[in-house]
Order: C-alpha cells, then structure tokens, then sequence
C-alpha cells in the first residue's frame, strides 16, 4: 500500500541573518564568523537587511552573536552610545523592530542566563543554541573557552522558560562516536524534562576562511548519520532532525531521513561564508526525486504555537501571515491548502470516522507514519512520563448469569467452583496490600446480592483503608442493581458514592453495537444501557474508564464506531480519564473454541494473529481520541510486559496497575500472571526509554 499522505514532507524556514556583532573574546578553532574589533552592525545597515528580506519573501529573521559580547569594552561603549544597558537590551530592540516589520525572530547569541530569557522569550518565535559536544576534556582541544555544562545550562534555562528551542551536536572535528551519542543522549534528557526542542541540528564542520582549523581527521561518513539518526529516533522521537544542505555532502543521500532543512537564508551562511545556500527550488527538487515535497515553516514549530508557547506579539505575526497565503519551496505565492489528517490529528483536531477507516489497512511505511505520529502525538500531550497505579483486584463473587461466551470467571448458581465472599472476607483480602491506593471490586452477576452489599462493601473498605480510593462496579452490575432495585441509574449511583465509590470502570462495553453483543454475550445490557449509565456515573460526579473488547468477531468498522461512540460520550460529559483496549484472551472460554474451531487453527495461534490487530489499534486510538481522552492504557496482562512496553511508543501514556489479584483474564487462560510489582512496572517502562511515574486513579500525584 502506498504512504497515506503522499509526498512525506520536508520543511525549511526561508530566512534572513543578521549578524548584530561578529565580534567575540573566544577562540574557537573551528570558527570562521568571529572578527575581534569590527563592532556592532551599523543601524543603517540593519533597516537595508529589513528591507532585503521584505523582498527575498523571508518570514524568519536569524540574528547571530559571537559568544559573551558584554565581556568586550569596545562592545560595551558602542552600547552605551546607542542607550543600550547591555548587549540583551539591543537584541531585544532588533527582535522588536523585525516584529514591527512582519518577520519572525530567532535568536542564538551564545549562552544566556534565565534573566537572558525572560527578556527575549516575548519578543522570539524560538531560539537556538548548539551543545556541540558534551565531552569537555575534548572541547578544550578546539574550544577552551567553552564548557558543555554551560551549554546544557543554556539550554535547560530555555526549557523552563517554555521557549521553543534548536540545538544539536557538531561534527568532523576529531570527537569520538561515543561523545556524539553522549551529546544526543544530554539533550533528549532535557528534552524528556521541559518538551521545548524542536528540532535538533546534525552540523559537519567544514574549513572556512579565518578557521584555524585546515584540515579535519576524517568528515563523518553516511553511516555516521544514519547510526546518530537511530539513535536520536530512540531517544527523542518526534523532536525533528535538521541537516544543513549547503554543508553536509551526504544531503540529499539522507533526504529519506530528515524532517528538515533549516533556515535557507537569502544573505548566505555567515557562520560557513564559503558555502551559502543554493536556491530553495533547487532543494525542491531533489525532494521531488524522492518522493517528498519541500514546504515552508514557521521558525517556531505548528505544535508549539498550537499549545501557546508564543507570545501574543509572535502569535499575532503568524496570524497576520498565516491569514494570506505561505511562500512556497519555488517561491510561488499560493493558497494555503488543509492540512492531512496525520498533520490536523497532531494538532489535536478531530478524525473523521471514514478518514480512521482509510488508515486501518496501512502497512509498511504507511503503518509506521501512523504509529509515528501516534508517538509525536503523546509526546506532544505527556512528554516522556509514563503512569502506572499501585492498585489491586478484589473479587467478590464469581456467580453470574449473563454467559458472555468471552469470559472463562463466571460461573452459574449451584456451579461447584462458585464462590460469593462476605464482606469481612472481602476486606481481609484487601489488607493483605494496605499500600495500594486503589482497589478496584470485580464480580459476576449474582441474582441475590442486592444494593445494600455492594453499599456495606464500600463502607467497609472505607473504614479499614480511608485513603484508598474505590474504583469499583461496571455499568452491567449497576444495570443489574436498578432492576434489583427498581431505582434509576442515577439514584443507585448515587447511593453507591454516599458508601464511599470514587469511579467506575468502563468495562462491559465490548462492543458498542447490538448486533456484535448478541453474538458475544445477548444476555448483557444494550449499547445505549451502557452509555446511559456511563453518562448518568458523570454526571453524578464519577469518573470513569472508557474500554473495548477486540480481537474476536468485530470488523474494523466495528472497533472504530466504537471509538466514535465513546468519543460523542465524552464530548457531552467530559467525564472519561482513560481508554483502554482490551485484547481478546481465547484460551479457555467459548468464544475462543469457536473461533478456533471455525478458523482450524489453534487458540495459540488466534492469539498471536490478534497482534496485529494490538498494533494498529492503539495507535488509531491515540489519534482518534486526540486531546480529548488524553490517556490511553496499555494492558501487560492481555500482552505480557514486553509487548505492552511496546506500545508505549504507539501512542500508549499509561502502564496500567499492578493489579495483585487479577482473576478476569487469568480465568481465561492468560499468560502473564496476576501481578506486577512496581520495580517490575518501572524496568519495563524504561526498557523503552520512557519516564515512570506513579499517579492515583484520577491521574493526580499520590500523597
């Protein structure tokens, strides 16, 4: 199948330099931009470049610096003659004349303090600092003056600061492989704490006039970039990759792999003179020769504005711009054209059903554009955090009436393996773990356990654990109850909150379609009974989950008019924390038999052909939901921890709980035992390079 959205794009920012000063008290060997006494450029000079780039069709103005201009006693005077109280003071007044004039700023002036920040950040639509490299006995060979850990300060300042930021790594210089990987890994680290790079630069250095470098050891080779690329994938997927055209001779190799090109500045490169750019068509169309299209953008990224990290002065520019139409990569002044689906779905907009639908069958590329942007999706929502809850299962009955061919728990009145535990039964159970910070109630449907149980039990576990949050009663066993009762779905629900419930699970939905729940378990509550109930649960107050059965009978269009059901829900409740797709278990129940029998294969094997089926939902899941069920659950004890690790880079934000009675799936033949400790949650949320962190069931910080 071909990519969903053909040509996969290529960006790049048409800009223009100025260079406020090229004058620098360090001596960098590498360096071709410093000059020692040639000062600060002339006003004059400044309104001719403004002007320039009005004509060239420049939207970024890039206004470079040598490093600690303040240091410099010439600099200084020449600040103080123009009424400057430092060097910021000026580049705030350059930022703010290219605003008055329509461009957009992006400022690298060398390190900066939090002070430095909170001066420029308004007037900047982002900023930028290069590492370089984080190896410092190294840097002092080529660079004595600087220090990586100066840098990361920088860098890290920016982050708390909320500035939409560029840095990167730079090459050829003799550094060694495993400081270039050091260097990436430094930055996704801050990355991982503030979510404020954009994008970070991969720069060969190449000899320039006044470098006093003549010569490198060995310029990096394809490879070189292809293992940093990997690498950077890993570490900080979704922060773009920048490759700078006009000095890197391995571009348009890497072309496959790059999501940008930088700044193509009209005024040439002034930190690599001897090599400006080539003309934007040019690099348009060697995009063409691959199958990919050159696009302009904005200095600062879509997802960046679309979550307020602007300023009202930058955003009112992009406005202004944006209202007419974008410069495209041959100059042509165009309409400005929808986005794709992929790209709306990362600005958290909606999905159509049908659109959902023309992803389902996606394979090979196709598949990992969308599993990717599933990825950038919840980095963009959560960072690198991913949550677990220290909870546990409590089972208080195993009788039930409704025969849902799924389930291997139930079983029927008079059954020898039946049970119903007292309630001090219950509760004893429960103070085997007085750690957990939720305990979650599961049972069948029992013909004679009426409401005043389910109350008592609620009161019960609220005296012996008062902090422990109750997450407790699907809306089958409410359903149940209100027949019992003869009372409405919100006045049981009510009652239910008064003895101490806190939310409820969203399971019983299977499918949310009555022609599917006939086949699964007819006996079960209607499509609209469960959403009846789910939305009385919200308005009374309590939260809930949000689930779905798959992996057995249902088509695609199934599962996503399922999605589309909980969605309209949501929108009229607000009231789900969370979606989780739960995959089907066909080991030992009798939907399993039948699919097996019907399929001639065995249950093993319905299983792992469900896989498949794991893979592509979760991402759709991810883009369908958006912003607006912001979780999205991963279940180890349908997949096993590997793969539920997996899919945390699909769109997954949650772990799920450590469970320490789970009997639903182990009844059914599961695999993956009943519990997970949380070292054993937090090793399995690493394993993939994520950030653990426990959370209570609202998704709050535990005390």
């Amino acid at each position: 199948m071909a990519l969903l959205n053909p040509p996969r794009l290529i960006t790049f920012s048409p800009s223009l330099t100025i260079p406020l000063t090229r004058d620098c008290p360090w001596h960098c060997a590498y360096c071709g931009y410093r000059r020692d006494r040639e000062g600060l450029m002339p006003e004059a000079r400044f309104e001719e470049l403004l002007a320039t780039a009005r004509k060239g069709g420049a939207t970024e103005i890039l206004f470079l610096a040598g490093e600690a201009s303040d240091a410099m006693p010439h600099l200084r005077a020449a600040l103080k003659a123009r009424g400057f109280d430092d060097f910021v003071a000026h580049v705030r007044w350059a930022c703010e004349r290219a605003l008055e004039a329509g461009f957009l700023p992006h400022t690298n002036i060398g390190a900066m303090s939090p002070r430095d920040f909170e001066r420029l950040a308004e007037v900047n639509a982002s900023m930028g600092l290069m590492l370089e490299n984080i190896d410092d006995a190294f840097n002092r060979t080529v660079a004595p003056q600087k220090s990586a850990q100066g840098r990361l300060r920088t860098i890290e300042a920016a982050g708390r600061a909320r500035v939409p930021y560029t840095s990167g790594i730079l090459m050829g210089l003799g550094e060694s492989r495993e400081s270039r990987l050091r260097s990436l890994d430094a930055l996704a680290a801050l990355h991982a704490r503030h979510g404020h790079l954009q994008e970070i630069i991969l720069q060969n250095f190449i000899p320039n006039e006044g470098s006093r470098l003549g010569s490198v050891p060995q310029a990096p080779a394809l490879e070189d970039y292809l293992e940093l690329i990997e690498h950077w994938r890993r570490v900080a997927p979704g922060v773009a990759i920048q490759i700078p055209p006009n000095i890197n001779p391995h571009w348009e190799a890497l072309l496959p792999w790059t999501d940008d090109l930088g700044g193509i500045s009209t005024d040439g490169d002034w930190v690599n003179p001897l090599n400006p750019w080539d003309p934007p068509e040019r690099y348009a169309a060697a995009c063409r020769r691959h199958g990919m299209e050159l696009r302009h953008r904005w200095p600062v990224y879509d997802a960046y504005v679309d979550q307020g990290w602007i300023s009202p002065r930058v955003a009112a520019v992009i406005r202004a711009r944006d209202g007419g139409t974008r410069p495209g990569p041959d100059d042509v002044r165009r309409p400005h054209l929808p986005a794709d689906p992929l790209t709306r779905a990362l600005r958290g907009e909606s999905l159509s059903v049908e659109e959902t639908l023309r992803w389902v069958q996606a394979d090979g590329s196709a598949h990992d554009e969308i599993r990717d942007a599933a990825d950038a999706l919840n980095r963009r929502l959560h960072g690198e955090v991913v949550t677990y809850v220290v909870n546990r299962n409590a089972n208080f009955t195993n009788v039930c009436t409704t025969h849902c061919s799924f389930c291997g728990f139930y079983r029927p009145p008079g059954h020898p393996e039946a049970y119903t535990r007292s309630v001090g039964a219950v509760v004893e159970r429960v103070l085997q773990t007085p750690w957990v910070t939720e305990v979650c109630l599961q049972g069948g449907i029992h013909p004679d356990l009426g409401l005043d149980y389910y109350e008592e039990l609620l009161r019960a576990l609220k005296r012996a654990l008062p902090g422990v949050h109750l997450h407790a009663y699907s809306p089958m066993e409410i359903h149940s109850l209100c027949l019992k009762s003869g009372l409405e779905p919100r006045a049981v629900l009510e009652r239910l909150r008064e003895a101490g419930l806190g939310s409820v699970p969203g399971t019983a939905a299977e499918i949310l379609d009555d022609a599917m729940r006939d086949q699964l378990s007819p006996d079960k509550l209607r499509a609209a009974e469960w959403e009846a109930i789910i939305e009385a649960a919200h308005q009374t107050g309590l939260r809930s989950t949000a689930t779905v059965l798959f992996g057995h009978r249902e088509s695609w269009e199934d599962l996503i008019r399922h999605l589309d059901r909980i969605r309209s829900l949501q929108r009229r409740t607000g009231g789900f924390t969370e979606f989780v797709p739960l995959a089907f278990v066909p080991y030992r129940n009798r939907l399993g038999g039948a699919l097996a029998r019907e399929a001639g294969v065995s249950p093993e094997a319905l299983a792992e052909a469900g896989a498949e089926r794991v893979e592509r939902l979760y991402p759709l899941a991810r883009l369908f939901f958006g912003e607006e069920i912001p979780n999205l659950q991963t279940s180890w004890v349908k997949l096993g921890p590997e793969r539920a690790a997996a899919m945390l880079r699909s769109g997954c934000n949650d772990f799920g709980g450590t469970l320490y009675e789970e009997s639903i799936t182990r009844e059914s033949g599961g695999r993956f035992g009943e519990c997970m400790t949380p070292v054993e949650i937090e090793t399995a949320i690493r394993s993939v390079g994520r950030i653990p962190r426990q959370r209570t069931t609202l998704y709050g910080v535990p005390a």
